[in-house]
């Protein structure tokens, strides 16, 4: 079934054993909501159609993503800010409880679309999960479709052309037809709350340069709280931004066909505390035309767009054989971006750790590139080919090559992973109060932290990190 078609399709009706299950605003289970159906005999519930109202999914069910849930109907093409207006005070909110685990279809989505919310708050004890049906090891890939929010954020046009939009703005998103329209001009919109989340085995593609990611953020604004995600075993990216100023505290990206860290289109936020860990499988390779890297951040060529500003620090990326030929982290063209306090690790065959490439503006190779404005301060790079790539040297100042020594909690443990003093990590200015932890070590944890104490521990997908901790031994990159 073509995920273009979900979107026409007629939902399941209730029976005598088949009726709405969780709770509504009144903390009832009606019958005739036309977006779930339960079977009150296995306690299973089914997801599949468009959500208008509130609803709430509890431990006390388990579901199952059948198809496409579209939480609100504001992906559609809106004329004025009336109808922008309309569609926030129309907005529904899913809210999902902790522990809870959606299991979906291979054609199961989940779209959250502008005006609406997702609240989906886990626990370090009790996190949410979303993945496949077909197993319960979450060793899949692109067997599902994955988790899309959309918001009112701006979005930046290809080619430099600014912003979408005085008062209103549909850019067609990424993932299929039924995906719609996202974006707007209010920077601080929120789309709800993603927090001690797991996401496992999606990412379908849907046509060339048309992917759904694990979580997709299309003009999501800073309003959102993202905090203690995981993607893991993604067919696409782990995480990409499309436009939008929704900033990321604590993320683990693991085993990710396509880019970990991944945005464009004029994004304006701020990243901190993230651990990226390629596939360490020595036979592995990625699906169709897809190039693995930690980070991407595009700015260039057709996508050219000057809006696009980010600041990242304290981000662990170790990359894996299946990134042969591919830089650890790529800054390709006008990208206004500060890389801080993070190391960059490799033992992919014939890859750099670092590439920053100069801003193709004008389509034009006659003319001179646009010189890409990245500051790098206090990053390692270890176990690459190729240490550093860029044309302007004076880029290179704060990068250092390394041997990068991670203990059982991820942490490097060189001596220069430990900083004199915290450097200022300055916050891209998106228009939030984001304030960045002054930290005085590299990486995404703190050197001398036990694994049981760090941030990830107790939420994680079992063993996700196994191949990280380990890193040093397996590849004798260790002194």
């Amino acid at each position: 079934m073509e995920l273009r078609n979900l979107l026409a399709m007629a939902v399941i009706g209730a029976s005598a054993t088949l009726v709405g299950c969780g709770s509504d605003d009144n903390d009832s289970a009606p019958a005739d909501l036309t977006f779930v159906t339960c079977n009150e005999e296995t306690m299973v519930c089914t997801l599949e159609g468009t959500m208008t109202e509130d609803y709430t999914l509890t431990t006390d069910y388990e579901y199952r993503l059948s198809g496409l849930l579209q939480v609100g109907e504001g992906n559609v093409d809106l004329d004025d800010a009336a109808a922008v207006a309309a569609a926030k005070e129309a907005g529904a909110t899913l809210t999902i409880a902790p522990g809870v685990h959606v299991e979906a279809n291979s054609d199961g989505v989940l779209l959250v679309t502008r005006g609406s919310k997702l609240m989906a708050e886990g626990t370090a004890a009790d996190p949410i999960t979303f993945s496949s049906r077909q197993d319960d090891d979450f060793d899949g890939l692109g067997e599902w479709g994955g988790v899309v929010v959309q918001g009112f954020a701006p979005q930046y046009g290809a080619g430099n052309t600014g912003v979408c939009g005085a008062d209103v703005c549909n850019v067609a998103g990424e993932g299929g037809d039924f995906i719609g329209n996202f974006g707007g001009i209010d920077k601080a919109d929120n789309s709800g709350v993603i927090k001690y989340v797991r996401i496992a085995e999606a990412g379908k593609v849907a046509g060339p340069n048309n992917e759904i990611n694990g979580l997709t953020l299309q003009g999501v604004g800073h309003g959102t709280t993202v905090e203690y995600v995981q993607v893991h075993g993604n067919q696409d990216d782990g995480i990409e931004w499309f436009g939008g100023t929704v900033n990321v505290k604590y993320a683990v990206l693991t085993n990710n066909d396509d880019d970990a860290i991944d945005f464009d289109e004029g994004y304006q936020g701020n990243i901190q505390y993230a651990i990226v860990l390629q596939n360490q499988d020595e036979s592995a390779t990625p699906s169709g035309s897809n190039d693995p890297r930690g980070i991407e951040a595009n700015s260039s060529d057709d996508d050219y767009v000057t809006a696009t500003a980010a600041t990242l620090a304290n981000i662990t990326v170790i990359n894996g054989p299946i990134s042969a030929g591919e830089p650890g982290v790529r800054f390709r063209g006008s990208v206004n971006l500060d890389f801080v306090n993070s190391v960059v690790a490799s033992n992919a065959a014939n890859a750099g750790c670092v590439r920053i490439d100069d801003s193709d503006h004008d389509a034009n190779d006659a003319t001179d590139k646009i010189d890409t404005p990245v500051n790098v301060v206090n990053v390692i790079a270890s176990g690459c080919d190729t240490t550093f790539n860029k044309e302007a040297a004076e880029s290179e100042a704060g990068l250092v090559e390394e041997v990068a020594v991670f203990d059982a909690a991820v942490a490097l443990t060189n001596t220069a992973a430990s900083l004199v003093s915290a450097p200022t990590i300055t916050a891209t200015d998106n228009g939030s109060s984001f304030a960045f932890d002054q930290t005085d070590y590299i990486g995404a944890v703190e050197p001398g932290t036990a694994a049981a104490d760090a941030w990830y521990a107790g939420w994680i997908i079992e063993g996700s990190l196994d191949d990280a901790a380990n890193y040093d031994a397996a590849y004798d990159v260790a002194p």
